[in-house]
């Protein structure tokens, strides 16, 4: 079996991006007199779509008010939170010189055009899915679908690298590999903890070897 095509997660897996979700959602619940988020509530908004994530925080009566202020907060007062994964670009360039297509599958809706153009990581990636591209989220399996039929794939040619239970649920209903970007509590086909190593166990699937 070899990989003739390679899908990535974004938060966590090609960003750092933990503390801008943590300003994020801190900057909203603040506006609304809400205490700040716990660890499970940070957890939980890294891997979920901006809507799931403000039903999960905020309560039912105050959800109204939540979704405006949030589009009172620019993306541009949380994107210095963010950092590239140490490794990735070499991880892209390394995939693109053997010519083996690049996605990303992704919960966010209306900032990863943002955070492609920040970080000039735009070229590397076709398809870009995220969850205004779908009508079913992650962990729904319909992005990926979206994906293989985008690369006229089949799921077991395709890796998927995640870093959370959404990513593996939809890694298991698509059918594609799934590796586990820095999370050993997932189930998954092989373990990564960083960028090099994904260099190393690629060189053992890609078409070119």
């Amino acid at each position: 079996m070899t990989v003739q095509g390679v899908i990535f997660d974004c938060d966590g897996v090609l960003i750092d991006s933990r503390r801008a979700n943590v300003r994020f959602y801190g900057l909203i619940l603040e506006l609304l007199g809400l205490s700040p988020m716990s660890l499970e509530d940070e957890d939980y908004v890294h891997s979920h779509t901006v809507q799931e994530s403000l039903a999960y925080l905020v309560p039912d009566e105050l959800l109204d008010s939540a979704k405006r202020a949030r589009k009172n907060i620019t993306y541009q007062e949380v994107i210095g939170f963010i950092s590239l994964e140490p490794g990735i670009r070499e991880v892209l360039d390394c995939l693109r010189q053997a010519e083996i297509p690049c996605a990303v599958n992704t919960n966010r809706t209306d900032t990863m055009d943002m955070i492609l153009e920040e970080f000039e990581l735009g070229p590397y990636f076709n398809p870009v899915v995220t969850s205004r591209d779908v009508s079913r989220p992650k962990p729904h399996p319909e992005s990926l679908h979206v994906i293989l039929d985008a690369w006229g794939l089949t799921p077991g040619q395709v890796v998927f690298i995640g870093d959370s239970l959404v990513d593996e649920q939809a890694a298991r209903g698509a059918g594609t590999l799934f590796w586990a970007y820095k999370n050993e509590s997932l189930s998954a086909d092989r373990y990564i903890f960083d960028h090099q190593e994904i260099i190393a166990e690629l060189k053992l699937y890609l078409r070119s070897s």
